[in-house]
């Protein structure tokens, strides 16, 4: 069961924290040698053990061709039969939502004029898919 508050309520708090004492900390204690104490010094004659990552000698001439392969791929020829006219749309933070509807207008690659006024010209592979090539 709940009573009724009788008495006026505490203006001061009921305990007091006691001081906070600040003691300095310990110097740093070193528990490892320091990185230059644990690199290797070089021997007075050659060793027979290989190493690890051996270096490769640079070659007497320029290669003739390229060590290593094309740094892009090839561009990707797109067809223009995949494009068609889709209804453009955004979402609040400004995603376009595009949608296709039949997929019975194609339109010329990326000229939005070949479409209805909100409408994009858009690839489609699906509505490649669904009507064929022209």
């Amino acid at each position: 069961t709940l009573s009724p508050v009788t008495t006026a309520p505490a203006t001061e708090a009921p305990f007091t924290l006691p001081p906070v004492e600040f003691a300095p900390t310990d110097p740093p204690v070193l528990t490892a040698p320091p990185v230059e104490l644990l690199t290797l010094k070089p021997t007075k004659s050659p060793t027979k053990r290989p190493t690890a990552r051996p270096t490769p000698r640079p070659t007497p001439r320029p290669t003739p061709r390229p060590a290593t392969k094309r740094p892009t791929p090839k561009p990707v020829v797109i067809s223009s039969d995949s494009w068609f006219c889709a209804k453009a749309s955004y979402t609040s933070n400004w995603n376009i939502l595009l949608e296709f509807g039949e997929c019975d207008k194609r339109c010329s690659y990326m000229d939005h004029s070949d479409c209805e006024p909100g409408y994009q010209c858009r690839q489609s592979d699906e509505c490649l898919e669904l009507v064929g090539p022209p």
